[in-house]
């Protein structure tokens, strides 16, 4: 089914295709000592970056589904540090993360592609924050890619 997005939708939909061609540009040859460097230690490191991304993709994925397929849910939020820590962000492929990054968020796209106008509007609840729509939730997945990739250029940057 092909549904006819306003102006709004299609450039969230060209930012969310973006982010993971931008975070290649910014992974270019970059070495091992850039991606363990942590200038700011209440931070990520750029190799914990690229862990992190690929795995909130999960998360959003479930956040929206839920969303479409349940009557309110509550959408419950993680400790990022200690997910980080359980799953081991410091011992991943930075480049690795990024190729899983692209798969996941070819995924999140073509699932928000297939939701129906009336879904964008449907909402779960956030403890933190209160009650948010898919079509919130999905906006704020580009605002997280930038927060990082501003996060990414400027740990390089301070490198060199």
């Amino acid at each position: 089914m092909l549904i006819e997005y306003p102006y709004s939708q299609r450039y969230l939909f060209t930012a969310l295709e973006a982010s993971p061609d931008l975070f290649d540009r910014l992974l270019e040859g970059i070495t091992p000592e850039e991606t363990d460097a942590r200038p700011d230690p209440e931070r990520f490191t750029i190799r914990e970056v690229m862990a992190h991304l690929a795995e909130w993709e999960n998360v959003f994925l479930a956040r929206m589904t839920r969303i479409c397929e349940e009557e309110t849910p509550l959408l419950e939020g993680y400790d990022e540090g200690q997910l980080a820590i359980e799953h081991g962000y410091d011992r991943t492929d930075p480049l690795e993360q990024c190729g899983l990054f692209r798969e996941r968020r070819a995924r999140l796209v073509a699932y928000l592609r297939s939701r129906s106008p009336e879904q964008w509007q449907r909402a779960g609840n956030r403890p933190e924050i209160g009650a948010i729509t898919l079509e919130a939730l999905a906006f704020l997945v580009p605002l997280h890619d930038t927060y990082h990739l501003h996060q990414v250029q400027t740990w390089r940057q301070r490198s060199r």
